[in-house]
């Protein structure tokens, strides 16, 4: 077999069927030839002889040649594995180390003995993943490795093989990959107009050339495109690699711009808006103006980072820039009679719970609708209101003017027109029913934005400057024929949904809302009647005393837990939370109560603490000196701990921020 000498076997074949033919001839010649007979017969046999011979030799060279191969098979399984480049280690049923070759010993190891050593002990790696999956990924300081496991078992004995794969390359190619994604970033200076109104050319160029300065340092040493599309409005075009050295920062950016003074006493602040992680650039793009409208909803100052999963936000400590321009508030006036002229009814509606705010701009809502000659009504449910006050009085004085949501939804139409006032959240409607089967939807808030908005609106009154729903009703009615006819009940419904929000004229008040005011007290709202809107029983004066005897300090916070839910809670909460303000050192309230199978907190600041950015970490939302909570999933004392650790959260970060700045 070794000299694969086949002739000869070949020959000996040959040989016999040559011999087996001359028998076969000599038999039918047997009796005329019988030498012929012999002879073939003798041929016959020395050929089988041959063939036996050759058949013994062959067999003994298959043995030789069997046992040649297998010493060479087994040399090499003991020296190939141990040659090999690719790293392999052996684990027995304990998962520990009982073999590995050398490449596994200069690659992995990195040159240490780890006989006998479990292997996710010695090595960075997700051994759960691996052994329920069979492959995980590892990244070692030296390269990184795709590793796959083989079980082997032998009686009841599981030994595991495993393989690395070098995907160093592969993943260097991912990393620039990521690395060099498109993001796309729109800025705009808030309120730009009202913000240079007065100023001379001068110093608008000079504080526009500090911005444009401010932003080359910021974007140096960056491969990133800047270029300015409008004179308020900027558009940065740049790599993921850097736009996570900004985001890590928490875009310094915006504390940067705040230095900036307009005229001297007035900060510049700039609103930020970031898409990344689109399928493409151009989806990128679309983000980024998404993530720039709720920059500018939430009030500006901040940066808004829209991706596939949802939004990100950032800075929103500085209050906002009242607008001091009416024009917009024209037009929309103008294009809400336009709408209500056009439909066949209106159905205002604001949030559970609703309050002053919430009602008294329905009442403005319904009078415009009445005043051009449409029935309007108001969905409420009136036993889950905190305004009940001025609810009973409505059901005195107009008690066709409230209905219940189911009765709102047994009169939808297709050309009803819905205007939702006090809110622009989804999930805190007074009605979420009511708002989906509605085709035509007005949304008039002073709220900021939240992630879950309203975005299907026909029309939209936004102004997170402005004091309360109820200003921006009687701002509209302003500009409407009907401004003097403004009944009482009217005025005093709206002057009430100030007050509740300004907190008598003290919290986030401006020029409009002054104005706002004066014009309702023309109209014939009284403020002694309106005050009287606001009284407590003598129980929920008890209970809001006992609230404060028992208010903690914590971080110039104050913090208190109501011991038992009563009647009218939530009144009694929001009141306590604006009592706490007047203590001396505290920058912000919250007052944490049960209130059925929910635990609530009503948070309020001076302004210095944004407390809207404190109650989103809660699940919750609101403004920035007026927000809340609300939890089905935790005790109030459970709540008062996360709101503790998030309060030292924010600390831990402004101190940080301070630190970077420094």
């Amino acid at each position: 077999m070794r000299n694969k000498r086949l002739w000869r076997p070949i020959c000996a074949f040959v040989l016999l069927l040559l011999a087996a033919v001359c028998v076969l001839i000599a038999l039918g010649q047997m009796q005329q030839q019988k030498l012929l007979f012999w002879s073939a017969v003798v041929l016959l046999l020395g050929g089988a002889a041959w063939t036996i011979a050759e058949g013994f030799l062959a067999r003994k060279n298959l043995i030789r040649y069997v046992s040649e191969m297998s010493d060479a098979l087994t040399e090499t399984g003991h020296s190939v594995p141990e040659e090999m480049r690719i790293p392999i280690v052996i684990l027995n049923e304990r998962h520990e180390i009982i073999w590995y070759n050398s490449s596994f010993y200069h690659c992995v190891a990195g040159g240490m003995d780890l006989f006998g050593k479990p292997l996710q002990t010695v090595l960075p790696i997700d051994y759960q993943k691996l052994m329920e999956d069979g492959v995980c990924e590892a990244t070692l300081p030296a390269y990184a490795y795709r590793i796959f496991r083989t079980v082997y078992q032998d009686e009841g004995k599981e030994t595991y093989l495993l393989c690395f794969q070098d995907i160093t390359a592969h993943m260097e190619l991912r990393r620039r990959f990521f690395n060099t994604r498109l993001c796309a970033m729109h800025i705009v200076v808030d309120n730009f107009e009202d913000l240079f109104n007065g100023t001379r050319q001068s110093e608008r160029a000079a504080v526009l050339a500090a911005l444009e300065d401010l932003f080359e340092k910021a974007l140096e040493g960056s491969e990133s495109i800047f270029c300015r599309l409008d004179e308020d409005r900027f558009l940065v075009i740049t790599e993921y690699q850097y736009y996570q050295k900004m985001e890590t920062g928490r875009f310094p950016l915006l504390d940067e711009a705040r230095k900036i003074l307009v005229g001297g006493k007035t900060p510049l602040t700039l609103s930020i808006g970031v898409g990344k992680d689109g399928a493409t650039f151009a989806q990128n793009e679309s983000f980024a103006q998404q993530s720039l409208d709720m920059a500018l909803g939430r009030g500006g100052d901040q940066a808004a980072v829209k991706t596939k999963s949802g939004y990100t936000f950032y800075g929103g400590v500085s209050k906002g820039v009242e607008h001091k321009s009416k024009t917009r508030y024209r037009a929309i006036a103008r294009a809400l009679q336009e709408m209500i002229e056009g439909c066949e009814q209106v159905l205002v509606m604001g949030h559970r719970f609703s309050d002053l705010d919430a009602v008294g701009s329905a009442v403005g809502v319904a009078f415009i609708a009445e005043e051009l000659g449409k029935p309007a009504n108001i969905a409420i449910k009136a036993q889950a209101t905190l305004a009940k006050p001025l609810v009973e009085r409505l059901l005195r004085e107009r008690p066709s003017l409230l209905i219940s949501p189911e009765e709102a939804r047994e009169r939808m139409t297709e050309n009803t027109l819905l205007v939702i006032v006090d809110t622009m959240n989804k999930d805190i409607l007074e009605d979420v029913a009511l708002y989906q089967m509605a085709k035509h939807v007005v949304v008039i808030d002073h709220h900021r934005k939240m992630v879950n908005y309203i975005d299907n609106t026909i029309l939209s009154l936004h102004e997170p400057h402005a004091s309360s729903a109820s200003e921006l009703v009687a701002e509209m009615i302003q500009y409407l024929d009907c401004r003097d006819t403004m009944p009482q009940l009217c005025a005093e419904s709206l002057l009430s949904g100030i007050m509740l929000d300004t907190k008598n004229f003290v919290m986030q008040t401006g020029v409009h809302t002054f104005e706002a005011a004066a014009y309702l007290r023309q109209r014939g709202a009284d403020p002694i009647v309106v005050k009287t809107l606001f009284a407590a029983t003598m129980t929920a004066y008890r209970q809001r005393s006992r609230l404060v005897v028992d208010v903690e300090l914590h971080r110039c916070c104050a913090i208190t837990v109501a011991r038992e839910a009563v009647p009218d809670i939530q009144i009694i909460a929001s009141q306590t939370a604006d009592e706490l303000l007047g203590i001396e050192g505290v920058d912000a309230s919250f007052v944490i109560f049960p209130n059925g199978n929910m635990s609530c907190i009503s948070a309020r600041s001076l302004g210095k603490m944004n407390v809207q950015v404190i109650m989103e970490q809660l699940g919750g939302g609101g403004h920035q000196t007026m927000a809340a909570a609300q939890r089905t999933d935790c005790t109030p004392s459970a709540l008062r701990l996360e709101l503790i650790a998030a309060l030292d959260a924010l600390d831990t970060e402004s101190a940080e921020q301070e630190t970077a700045v420094s």
